[in-house]
């Protein structure tokens, strides 16, 4: 039963209760723009005693003896958590392709390039081909005599093209691997870190202490590693005896054999091996902080397929990796990866175009065997380097004008037949007509049983030119319409998280007027105590 003094410890209840929900608005206030941060809210329950005097009286009132604050919680919801975290992988994933693809189009993409009007318009690889093509028409027309010598530098200028733009991919095939060194450190930091601060609210929680903004720091890092790859995050309660119980946070992938990155106070790592050409993906076993291992049987490491990774990481892989149609990747081992084009794919169709090119040019000028007639100037014309005439394995990054092209000892051939006349140039017709005639491009040409042998394309040397940036270009609209929704959905994800987890000045403006008058009718309630008590005294 309250008595006069009890309920001056109501009305001091309720200024330190308003007093404390001032305290935590003005906390969700200053923090509005803090990144990561969750609105708190503080907990209040009515403070009532459940034991009678041992002479209560059964007409008496029972009134509650105030309020207790029961601590301040964060206003999380965690399925928008997980929905928006897995919306994160996905334009993560979707980004990162987007970005390998323009900077392979910054390479391949021929409009806009060279130095006239006419390489904008055409290319500068097509207003090459186109160059050559002209040379050998006005031959065919006028002889070869005075014609081979431009002919050979025109050749030798295309070599060149095709030589820059092999280069240009392999160096960016080399900056994104840079890019997933530097993408595996950065994600070991946030393993490593999150693994800190899991420990630490561990200890937080065994002392009674919320930890709140290390909370939000972990979110944090959780919301920036589901960009790299696709995580599960699980919360669950860990019994540590005498009725002890703690919260444990576990982080898996959200793919595949969903393999455990975080184990509550255990932490795994990753690795890639560089000198593998799959740059394959090693997860490491769970280990403390002191590096003792969290399961002794565990295999160390574990290498991690396709079908276990996605998000940014994975694309980056998949920049370096795939190949498409040259893949000989089992589908088994990735059933799409006949599908899947990186860097590797649009080396290979440039290879493929070079290959065909110099085997063409090479077969109308190559020189008969015996006992036929030898062809004056028949022999090599493109090579797989300019101090040699070998015509094996060539590709753009080596085609080159073969040295004995250069050095006069062969010519491109006008007539392959020795009994005709000196006016005969129908090897020449040959020779232009292989610029309108449709080849076949096969990709088992270029890497032996790939997924694409024995189903070449098929046309003109302009037409796989064209080809391989038509294909670029189709991948890009695809990977941008996909990124559009994906950003689409993520925005609306992070709109409906916010609302629950973010901070709203209306909202606090409103918790502070509702705890300031509270603070002030408290107050007054003890004002009003004080006067009722100095009146009973003065009776």
């Amino acid at each position: 039963m309250n008595g006069t003094f009890g309920a001056f410890g109501v009305a001091r209840l309720g200024i330190y209760a308003a007093q404390s929900g001032l305290d935590v608005t003005g906390n969700n206030i200053t923090n509005i723009n803090t990144a990561g941060y969750t609105r708190q809210r503080l907990d209040l329950v009515s403070l009532s005693s459940s034991a009678s005097d041992k002479y209560a009286s059964i007409y008496n009132v029972r009134i509650g003896q105030g309020v207790l604050t029961a601590g301040v919680v964060q206003l999380r919801d965690p399925g928008l958590d997980l929905q928006y975290r897995n919306a994160s992988a996905n334009v993560g994933s979707a980004s990162q392709k987007l970005t390998g693809l323009d900077d392979i189009a910054s390479i391949l993409d021929e409009v806009g390039k060279g130095s006239t009007t006419e390489d904008q318009d055409d290319g500068v690889i097509l207003r090459q081909m186109n160059d050559l093509r002209d040379l050998i028409s006005k031959a065919l027309t006028n002889g070869i005599d005075g014609y081979d010598g431009m002919i050979r530098e025109s050749a030798d200028a295309l070599c060149t093209l095709f030589n820059q733009y092999a280069k240009d991919l392999e160096d960016l095939q080399v900056k994104y691997e840079t890019q997933l060194e530097q993408n595996t450190t950065e994600i070991n930091n946030i393993l490593e870190n999150i693994q800190k601060l899991n420990e630490t609210i561990r200890e937080a929680d065994i002392r009674g202490d919320a930890a709140l903004e290390l909370r939000d720091e972990r979110n944090r890092l959780l919301d920036q590693l589901s960009g790299y790859m696709k995580i599960d995050v699980k919360y669950s309660m860990e019994d540590l005896g005498a009725g002890l119980e703690v919260e444990k946070l576990t982080v898996s992938l959200g793919t595949g054999d969903k393999n455990v990155l975080i184990d509550g106070v255990y932490g795994s790592k990753i690795g890639i091996n560089m000198a593998d050409p799959n740059y394959n993906v090693q997860l490491y076993a769970l280990r403390n902080l002191d590096g003792e291992k969290l399961d002794n049987n565990h295999t160390d490491p574990v290498t991690l397929g396709d079908s276990d990774l996605y998000g940014s990481l994975q694309s980056v892989r998949e920049l370096l990796t795939e190949s498409g149609e040259y893949t000989t990747v089992p589908p088994t081992t990735d059933p799409e990866a006949s599908s899947k084009r990186g860097i590797l794919y649009y080396r290979k169709a440039l290879d493929n175009l070079a290959q065909e090119f110099a085997e063409q040019m090479n077969l109308l000028n190559a020189q008969t065997t015996p006992p036929d007639q030898p062809i004056d100037g028949a022999g090599v014309l493109f090579s797989n380097s300019s101090t040699g005439s070998d015509s094996t394995g060539i590709t753009a990054g080596n085609i080159s004008v073969s040295k004995d092209w250069n050095d006069g000892v062969v010519s491109m051939v006008a007539s392959r037949d020795p009994s005709a006349g000196s006016g005969d140039n129908s090897n020449l017709a040959a020779f232009l007509n292989l610029f309108n005639k449709k080849q076949e491009f096969d990709p088992g040409a270029v890497v032996p049983g790939s997924a694409g042998a024995g189903t070449p394309y098929r046309g003109t040397f302009e037409d796989m030119l064209l080809h391989i940036q038509s294909t670029l270009a189709e991948d890009q609209m695809s990977t941008t319409a996909v990124l559009t929704n994906y950003t689409v959905t993520q925005n609306e994800l992070y709109t409906n998280r916010e609302s629950v987890s973010g901070v709203d000045l209306n909202d606090e403006a409103t918790n502070l007027m509702v705890y300031q008058k509270a603070y002030t009718a408290a107050c007054r309630l003890m004002t009003t105590l004080e006067e009722a008590l100095d009146a009973l005294m003065a009776m």
